[in-house]
């Protein structure tokens, strides 16, 4: 109901120049089909409350896809193919995108609503624009709760004196939201509530590498290669989000890897034409916080005093085993720059051969359930 409920929200918005694209993750391979026909019912059901048009991508339909792409891009293309963790997903969106021609993609995620008719509106407003010198590539804005509540009550603990990823969190989105002026740089962004235009996601791509936080990762990567994605504090949608099912022990771990990733790509930028080196201080107080040398030394605390209060021996040893897991198995043993602008040339070039080649996108659509080309 989640997602019917996503979809059907986008019926009191006043701007209708727009088309919704569902993608759906990847399942084990004997729920894919199953799960596919599920989500193509609540899409026929949102079609028919709303009759706004729903395009549909499956993940069943990804190898023709991969397919069409191996006849007209190089292999480096099938690398991006794949609806397999946040970064894939969010580059699945951006490629079909840009198959659909579109100027601006606006992600949403199933677990949240539009409450403001306003809203495309809104996330539209400064797009192209020039502020303080710097044009906008995207906007970020943020999520609430279904009483319209923005700041987020968190329950203290002694652990989180060491390790406090959601309080920073929570602060740094307050202090935006509540000051002035509207619309301004931002040293964070959230997924479920990121627009960005089509010169920004046709040469920067989400990093495949990190296991989560890929959207606070992605205004850093859109930083190094001078883009500007700014915060509008009057852009909200109202997230629900689902009980969390991970065990803390698994959410903090990749907390950890994530916050190693992003430190490492920092750490090892280098002098590049036509590229600006991004500070730590330019993402304070969040995420920077956590991009420090003092990481592991209040990672190790923390997962020792969770160790030490923990009602199960099982759960205890994961904490310590998190630990040993820092100190030998987390840090990237790869250029983690380096590697993303491998990552970026390949993007690049198969932007540029999406846009060039019309029979790659008409191909492409027409494996879409129900879709009509109209392409120029």
């Amino acid at each position: 109901m989640c997602l019917e409920k996503a979809l059907t929200s986008f019926k009191i918005l006043k701007e209708k120049d727009f088309q919704i694209l569902v993608i759906t993750a990847t399942g084990s391979p004997e729920d894919q089909e199953q799960i596919a026909k599920e989500v193509m019912g609540i899409v026929r059901k949102a079609r028919e409350k709303t009759g706004i048009p729903i395009l549909l991508f499956p993940n069943t339909i990804m190898p023709g896809v991969q397919g069409i792409f191996r006849e007209h891009c190089d292999q480096d293309a099938l690398d991006f193919l794949c609806v397999d963790g946040y970064s894939n997903i969010r580059n699945t969106g951006l490629i079909l995108a840009q198959v659909l021609g579109a100027e601006e993609i606006v992600f949403v995620d199933d677990d949240e609503y539009i409450d403001d008719p306003l809203f495309l509106q809104k996330a539209r407003e400064y797009l192209g624009k020039s502020i303080n010198g710097k044009v906008v590539a995207g906007v970020g804005g943020y999520y609430v709760d279904p009483q319209k509540a923005y700041r987020r009550s968190i329950k203290p603990e002694p652990w989180k004196t060491c390790w406090d990823p959601e309080r920073l969190l929570n602060e740094t989105l307050c202090h935006l939201v509540e000051t002035q002026p509207r619309i301004k740089l931002t040293p964070l962004v959230l997924g479920g509530c990121l627009v960005l235009t089509r010169p920004l996601f046709a040469l920067i791509p989400f990093d495949v590498r990190i296991p989560r936080g890929e959207d606070m990762d992605y205004l850093i990567n859109a930083r190094m290669f001078k883009f500007s994605i700014f915060f509008d504090n009057q852009l909200h949608i109202v997230h629900e989000p689902p009980p969390k099912r991970r065990p803390l022990w698994k959410r903090i771990q990749q907390d950890m890897r994530r916050f190693m990733h992003e430190r490492a790509k920092l750490d090892h930028q280098r002098p590049v034409e036509g590229m600006d080196h991004v500070s730590v201080e330019e993402v304070m107080p969040y995420p920077g916080s956590f991009l420090g040398k003092d990481l592991e030394e209040r990672f190790s605390r923390a997962c020792s005093m969770l160790a030490e209060q923990a009602d199960e021996e099982k759960s205890a040893r994961e904490f310590k085993d998190s630990i040993l897991l820092m100190r030998t198995d987390a840090a990237p043993e790869y250029d983690v720059f380096e590697q993303y602008l491998n990552l970026q040339k390949k993007w690049e070039k198969m932007c540029k051969t999406i846009a060039a080649t019309r029979q790659l996108r008409e191909e492409t659509l027409a494996l879409l359930p129900g879709f009509k080309s109209n392409l120029n």
